[in-house]
């Protein structure tokens, strides 16, 4: 799809989450890869949704900001890059943010049909949201001992 219909999908996000799922076709797959979540139907996808329209600073819920970074795609399918920060968020994935502004990118693939969204795989990066909140991630991630090539 095009940059236009990337930028409608994120600000439907602010909006409301039943606006966002109307963007999705009856029959759909909805996969965020980072939180293990596999949804097919809309009720569950609207409860998911619900805290990125939350607008109010002071429940804790975080307010939510998106930035298209690119769009590449077609009629058919689209790889979305992204930004997103949430500001007055009280945890994030358990850990308190003692008031920091959180925020990552990440990339969502669509498929279309009939212009609606049919099938949608986002990843993101948890780690560097993890390690500014003073969790033990390392940069190199995990490393194994070096072995010796020549030992043999």
């Amino acid at each position: 799809m095009t940059n236009r219909f990337a930028v409608e999908w994120l600000k439907a996000f602010r909006e409301s989450p039943v606006k966002v799922c109307q963007m999705y076709a009856d029959d759909f797959l909805f996969e965020d890869l980072m939180l293990d979540q596999s949804i097919t139907n809309k009720e569950d996808l609207v409860r998911t949704f619900a805290p990125y329209a939350n607008t109010d600073p002071d429940n804790g819920v975080g307010v939510h900001y998106f930035r298209i970074d690119e769009v590449i795609g077609d009629e058919n399918s689209a790889l979305i890059r992204w930004s997103w920060q949430a500001h007055d968020c009280a945890m994030f994935l358990g850990v308190l943010t003692n008031g920091k502004v959180v925020g990552t990118s990440g990339h969502t693939f669509h498929i279309y049909e009939n212009g609606r969204i049919k099938r949608e795989s986002t990843y993101w990066d948890a780690a560097s949201i993890l390690r500014d909140l003073g969790q033990p991630i390392s940069k190199l991630g995990v490393t194994a001992p070096l072995v010796d090539a020549s030992a043999g």
